[in-house]
């Protein structure tokens, strides 16, 4: 009878001793979650979806005006990627990108003036190639796309002087002058008739003739 009284006088104790160890292993495996989730975000720091570039081979940091330039190469690609599917609204969207991160990247801004021609706007065509010259005035792209965009605004004579200029600097892709549907204007024009650009001129450059196109993959 007495240890029934002293069971009875411990039972509410072992009823709080049960409910203390119910409540630990209860909430042992939401912190277990919460440290694997940390790990799991602290493995996702460091890359980036849009360009799968790496903080640096050997672990180390790059520098942030590499991140930029790196970023620019891969929005400029995408670009490319989006021009030679006829997406050009992409492709403008991408090469307006590679420039924002890196403003001295000359072939977005003659591939970008290629893609707002292509769009037939040529407000915007003629500011990117005002950029593109002030990048660089002696690439001989961005002289072609300037005939490219006179032709087009039906300009033959401004067109067949910045084709002379793109040829003397050193474009050679002939075949693509006598194709491009963007120098029909001017292949109509009294001024490319008259045979302004002589064959002497094709001579001179014929050694180094490719497929050198508006612009370059990086």
């Amino acid at each position: 009878m007495n240890q029934n009284r002293k069971f009875i006088k411990y039972l509410p104790h072992l009823g709080l001793l049960a409910l203390i160890v119910f409540f630990i292993t209860d909430t042992t495996p939401i912190i277990l979650s919460a440290s694997n989730s940390e790990k799991s975000l602290k493995k996702m720091e460091g890359s980036h979806k849009e360009g799968s570039h790496n903080e640096g081979s050997d672990g180390q940091n790059i520098s942030q005006e590499e991140k930029e330039k790196r970023m620019g190469i891969f929005h400029y690609n995408e670009g490319n990627k989006s021009f030679k599917e006829g997406r050009y609204d992409e492709a403008i969207i991408n090469y307006k990108k590679a420039l924002h991160h890196n403003e001295t990247l000359k072939e977005a801004a003659i591939n970008l003036s290629t893609a707002y021609m292509k769009k037939s706007n040529f407000d915007e065509a003629l500011e990117t190639l005002k950029v593109g010259m002030e990048l660089d005035s002696t690439n001989p792209h961005i002289h072609y796309n300037y005939a490219c965009y006179y032709s087009l605004t039906d300009q033959p004579k401004a067109s067949m002087e910045k084709l002379q200029e793109a040829v003397r600097l050193g474009f050679t892709n002939f075949k693509q002058i006598e194709t491009d549907p963007d120098l029909e204007k001017l292949r109509q024009s009294p001024e490319f008739k008259s045979g302004a650009l002589t064959q002497n001129t094709k001579i001179l450059f014929e050694w180094n003739q490719g497929d050198r196109t508006r612009g370059v993959d990086l």
